[in-house]
């Protein structure tokens, strides 16, 4: 479809590979097979896009796709189509590939994956309750209907989404230029940056510094009217590569999630190894709980 490869190209060059792109197509009809020949709407598309960038990220044969898709770090919306959270497909679902990647990866209630169509499950959602924990989370002034329905349909991107405001701000992100988000500039380019009257800034990218490998960042230094500034900035794109061929994720600290009940933030680094206790227990003062 149109839509696919307009939007297999820009995932190309998210991940750096725009200048492999005749072999990111290869690799698509490659995994659109393994996938069992599958209609192309969004999201299946997707799937079989996110399939082939990984496939190419590998650099393994379709064989040894399928044999060790259990110990190999696939891309989420693949697992998800096997554990059938699409439906099944017209033509089943291709085995043992499906078997495989289904090893060690059981759904959060424990089964190995949906039996028939995932919505038949669906409880109705409470739009009530949800806006009321949204706001709490965010803020009365900041959640509206349109953001309530986005939490709903897209609850992770939605939570992406408000941690990049968080980070970023709001009033910056509608102003800036949709070139610029959508391709960042290069060392030694220049932009023009207007956020209202007497706010004009030019923007130089003087050099992105070497990946830090620890913490998935890289110091940017940007020259803004002539001043220079050093920024650390997180670096997806090298960070999600290095995971997808095996490597190890960055030594980020998790944060508190504003919309999970009960989601605690901590100053310590560390792992919870035991729970001393269970939901419903009278708990005293000085008591260990983990």
């Amino acid at each position: 479809p149109g839509g696919q490869y307009t939007n297999l190209l820009f995932q190309s060059k998210q991940l750096g590979l725009s200048g492999r792109f005749a072999e990111v197509k290869k690799a698509y009809q490659m995994a659109n097979i393994l996938l069992g020949d599958i209609p192309k709407v969004t999201p299946s598309s997707k799937v079989v896009g996110d399939l082939a960038q990984a496939f190419l990220n590998l650099k393994i044969s379709p064989e040894e796709l399928v044999d060790n898709a259990s110990n190999l770090p696939l891309p989420q919306s693949v697992v998800e189509y096997f554990q059938g959270a699409l439906g099944p497909p017209p033509g089943g679902f291709p085995e043992p590939f499906r078997t495989n990647v289904l090893k060690g990866r059981p759904l959060k209630d424990g089964r190995a994956m949906f039996e028939g169509r995932p919505g038949a499950e669906l409880k109705s959602y409470d739009f009530t309750t949800a806006e009321a924990n949204l706001k709490k989370a965010y803020g009365d002034t900041r959640i509206t209907k349109k953001e309530v329905l986005s939490h709903a349909l897209y609850p992770k991107v939605f939570k992406d989404f408000m941690e990049f405001e968080k980070t970023y701000g709001k009033g910056i992100i509608e102003k800036l230029p949709t070139h610029l988000f959508l391709r960042p500039l290069s060392e030694g380019e220049e932009a023009h940056l207007h956020l209202g009257p007497g706010k004009d800034y030019y923007i130089r990218l003087s050099s992105i510094d070497k990946f830090n490998e620890d913490l998935g960042t890289r110091v940017v230094t940007l020259e803004v009217n002539g001043e220079k500034w050093f920024i650390r900035t997180p670096d997806t794109v090298t960070t999600l590569q290095s995971t997808m061929v095996g490597g190890a994720a960055p030594k980020r600290r998790e944060k508190k999630d504003p919309t999970e009940k009960g989601s605690v933030g901590t100053p310590m680094p560390g792992m919870i190894v035991a729970v001393s206790v269970k939901e419903g227990d009278e708990v005293k003062e000085g008591q260990t709980l983990f």
